[in-house]
């Protein structure tokens, strides 16, 4: 049966041996990754390349001087206790005795010497200054004092002195005789050396402490992380049946260009899903790292303190509060901020149309839990704050603003009926240009205005007049007109939108009680929707129209009092009045977000309403004494609301 190793020579084979040739280390080197090599190994690993991988974490690490790197003191300094135990316990054997070696402490005892013999034994020249102790002193000496089975540390000024005392300013155990001589820690400040070794174990133990927590919470971030992964992998499948899913319900009236653009949406959803995959798993890597260096580090300590004296402690403390700092600075908590994949929007698909969308959930809390819950009638979101306004009674930089958008660019583009213009800002409040309409015979009065992709604009030009023009002129970001369209069809028009899926423009006429439709590349008339009236598809007096990203149309359907949501092609698909028991008063201005929710301009009860895109009351995301009769409203990609009031102003809310 082999022999046990004892506590030293498990320290020697777990600890101090590199893990490349498989030895005892020679010159330790610390990698950026912290773990130790022989310089020599690191060297025939880093070859004529400026990177060495880790053996251990596989980590790729710049190196480029192996010489350069910090050399492992706590591991030299382990080398050379194990050295010094090992050299007390085999070179330094006293030749005046025959004797044993205790199987756990090392100390040399003389199995056989009386006690009256061992008096005698001291006189010898060869073991005069040797500690001669019988079997049974040294067994009654360790009953009282644990020491006497360590190696005693001699001074290394005053080679027959023990240490007993320690230098504070040097940081190294001394004798007495180092006060009375000439030495270099003559007028230093000398405290007992017991009393500091004393004062070191218990700050070892307080850091052990601390390392054995952070070792307790690595691992629970591994297990989050490991959860994270779990989760991940879910929402991976989920969306990919998602994706499936609509790709089959449609497959049948779409083309062979459909079925790229799944492959494609599969792909980046594949890419997103690798890449948060590896970051996990990176993470979970690192935490495996550090796990290993805390038990390592705690496992070391341990045994340190189980197997040093005082003397050998303070000789490396330094050291090891350096070692024991680093470790404990490590950062071992798990980071949950990992975005989730993309939501899969599915989109209306016609032959022109797209097979969907990713769109990035928020990150904050509210709108996050508000998007997950976008089917409830109830979901809660925070009011805006007012964060600008733009004009004012007082400024008269506009007139009369009634229908806002936002362009190409991110300018707030404004439909001022009142100054006959339409006006650009950017998004702090400074004017860029103004697109001015002259040589008419008749007065333009801009009510809305829809932009397209290429940043041209579509403006309607309306009035109750019977003289008026009735029209709507498209013309691009410099003012120049482009084409005029509708004025034989439109009574009155007002909101305008444009499909940019089916190349549709939808125009709001407002004495017509109905909706134009328009087709964009030829500005040719298509059809009409919609009549007078109080049900399905009926209107009076409907004001604004919007979009979503399914090519519904949202319209204010403002004499009744209520929005009217209908499909692409003008049937209705739903209505919705309001909150419960706090219906619109005629509303006006309506838009939607990146989530297809929907915002209403209660125009009586000055206020701004969220609804989802079923309808459902989500919040009063404007309301108060911030807005005033809101007319239009519009929002950006980054969610912040634009909207016009009968203040003669714009206000921004974020």
């Amino acid at each position: 049966m082999a022999a046990k190793l004892s506590v030293v020579d498990k320290i020697d084979e777990d600890l101090l041996t590199c893990a490349v040739c498989l030895e005892r280390y020679k010159n330790p080197k610390i990698l950026p990754c912290y773990h130790s090599f022989c310089e020599q190994c690191l060297v025939k690993l880093k070859g004529s390349r400026d990177t060495i991988k880790c053996p251990n974490c596989r980590q790729q690490l710049y190196v480029r001087n192996v010489s350069q790197l910090q050399p492992s003191m706590v591991i030299n300094s382990a080398i050379d206790i194990i050295e010094d135990q090992t050299k007390h316990r085999g070179n330094e054997t006293c030749h005046g005795v025959v004797k044993k070696t205790h199987r756990k402490t090392g100390v040399w005892t003389v199995p056989w010497i009386s006690v009256q013999r061992a008096p005698k034994l001291t006189k010898m020249p060869i073991s005069r200054r040797h500690r001669i102790m019988t079997v049974e002193e040294t067994k009654q000496a360790k009953l009282s004092d644990e020491s006497i089975a360590l190696t005693a540390v001699h001074c290394t000024s005053h080679k027959d002195k023990l240490c007993e005392l320690y230098c504070e300013k040097c940081r190294v155990p001394i004798c007495s005789m180092c006060l009375t001589t000439r030495s270099n820690h003559k007028g230093h400040e000398v405290i007992d050396l017991q009393e500091v070794a004393d004062r070191f174990c218990k700050f070892t133990k307080d850091q052990v402490t601390i390392l054995k927590e952070k070792e307790r919470e690595v691992k629970q971030s591994k297990i989050s992380a490991t959860k994270q992964l779990e989760g991940l992998t879910i929402e991976h499948l989920q969306r990919k049946q998602h994706i499936q899913k609509h790709s089959m319900e449609t497959i049948e009236k779409l083309t062979k260009s459909i079925k790229q653009k799944e492959a494609s949406l599969l792909g980046k959803l594949k890419t997103d899903y690798n890449k948060r995959k590896e970051d996990i798993k990176t993470e979970m890597h690192q935490y495996d790292t550090k796990e290993e260096l805390l038990t390592t580090t705690i496992t070391f300590m341990n045994n340190l303190l189980l197997c040093s004296s005082s003397a050998q402690l303070m000789t490396t403390s330094e050291e090891t509060e350096k070692k024991l700092k680093t470790m404990v600075s490590l950062d071992t908590k798990c980071n949950d901020t990992h975005d989730s994949l993309p939501q899969f929007y599915p989109g209306d698909i016609e032959l022109k149309g797209i097979l969907g969308s990713f769109h990035t959930p928020e990150v904050d809390s509210v709108s996050h839990a508000s998007q997950q819950s976008q089917e409830s009638s109830h979901a809660i979101n925070a009011p805006m704050k007012l964060e600008r306004t733009i004009g004012g009674d007082e400024s008269r930089m506009f007139s009369v603003p009634l229908g806002v958008g936002i362009n190409i660019c991110g300018d707030i583009v404004v439909a001022d009926e009142g100054n006959e213009t339409v006006q650009i800002v950017d998004k702090f409040g400074r004017p860029k240009s103004q697109l001015q309409f002259t040589g008419y015979s008749k007065t333009v009065s801009p009510i809305d205005v829809a932009i397209s992709l290429d940043n041209a604009y579509f403006i309607t030009d309306g009035s109750w007049v019977p003289s008026a023009e009735n029209q709507v002129i498209v013309c691009n970001q410099y003012g120049k007109v482009i084409k005029c369209f509708g004025a034989k069809e439109l009574k009155y028009p007002y909101g305008i939108a444009i499909n940019h899926n089916n190349g549709i423009v939808y125009v709001v006429d407002n004495d017509a009680h109905c909706i134009r439709l328009y087709e964009m590349a030829s500005f040719k008339y298509i059809k009409s929707v919609g009549s007078k009236g109080q049900g399905s598809c009926n209107f009076e007096s409907p004001k604004f129209i919007a979009i979503n990203s399914n090519g519904c149309l949202i319209v204010s359907d403002t004499g009744n009092d209520r929005i009217q949501v209908l499909s692409s092609d003008g049937e209705c698909m739903f209505v919705f009045h309001g909150c419960e028991n706090d219906y619109f008063s005629f509303p006006c201005g309506v838009a939607t977000d990146k989530n297809d929710n929907i915002y209403v301009c209660d125009y009586e009860h000055n206020r701004v309403q969220k609804f989802n895109s079923k309808g459902a009351f989500i919040t009063n995301s404007v309301s108060g004494s911030d807005v005033h009769n809101p007319i239009g409203v519009a929002v950006t990609d980054d969610g912040k609301i634009i909207v016009t009031d009968d203040t003669r102003c714009v206000r921004i809310y974020s």
